[in-house]
């Protein structure tokens, strides 16, 4: 690779690295809902140039992160209940049907795959204090790994895309949902096994409907949490 081939690789890759770092400040709420992104402030602190946050927000905003306001520059996209029901409602179109194939195409191996993918998923919820990024990320490995076996590239981008927008939603909804999901889930990995598909898709149906049921509790709790 020659030294121009070098710099033109680091700089597209600055735009997707900057989009990493806000991303992760909105999901973990260090930029709230609705928030105004400083981009002369986020340029200073992370020591890139404008045109890569710009590019970054770009990226976002094709993820339903960012909003741009007339007058008002870029925010963080607001919670919505609209939102909410819009992307759990596509998420019960699609999830359980993939998983009712993916059991019935999956190896004894792959059920191994789904149980350690379980575990570790206990094992750092018994750990974490409160809202924890690990455990998001070990709950979207699970869900995953009851899909993978017959999740084709459309529907696993169409998915990712859907689980980026709904981990806002699960972080605020987990104090909740947990103690119901976590039994949810240990059920989930003895159906995979068994191959009982029709029952998995009507539990993960249920079990989507339960992150979008606790975000309306927390909603009437609290309108501005």
């Amino acid at each position: 690779m020659t030294r121009k081939d070098s710099t033109d690789q680091e700089i597209r890759s600055t735009p997707t690295i900057v989009a990493e770092g806000l991303r992760k400040e909105i999901l973990d709420g260090t930029i709230g809902p609705g928030e105004r992104i400083n981009v002369r402030k986020l340029g200073q602190r992370l020591n890139v140039s404008y045109i890569p946050i710009r590019e970054a927000v770009r990226l976002l905003e094709a993820e339903g992160f960012v909003e741009t306001k007339p007058n008002v520059g870029a925010t963080a996209a607001g919670i919505s209940l609209v939102e909410l029901e819009d992307v759990y409602d596509l998420r019960r179109m699609i999830e359980p049907v993939i998983a009712k194939r993916a059991v019935e195409r999956m190896s004894d191996e792959h059920v191994m795959v789904v149980r350690q993918a379980l575990r570790e998923l206990e094992e750092l919820e018994a750990i974490a204090s409160g809202i924890d990024t690990n455990v998001i990320v070990a709950h979207r490995r699970f869900h995953w790994e009851l899909l993978a076996p017959a999740a084709a590239p459309l529907v696993e981008r169409t998915l990712r895309g859907l689980w980026r927008i709904s981990e806002r939603y699960v972080r605020r909804t987990r104090g909740i949902a947990l103690p119901v999901a976590v039994a949810q889930h240990a059920e989930m990995v003895e159906l995979a096994a068994r191959r009982e598909g029709d029952t998995l898709a009507d539990l993960l149906n249920d079990h989507l409907h339960l992150t979008a049921s606790a975000l309306k509790i927390l909603y009437d709790r609290d309108p501005a949490a």
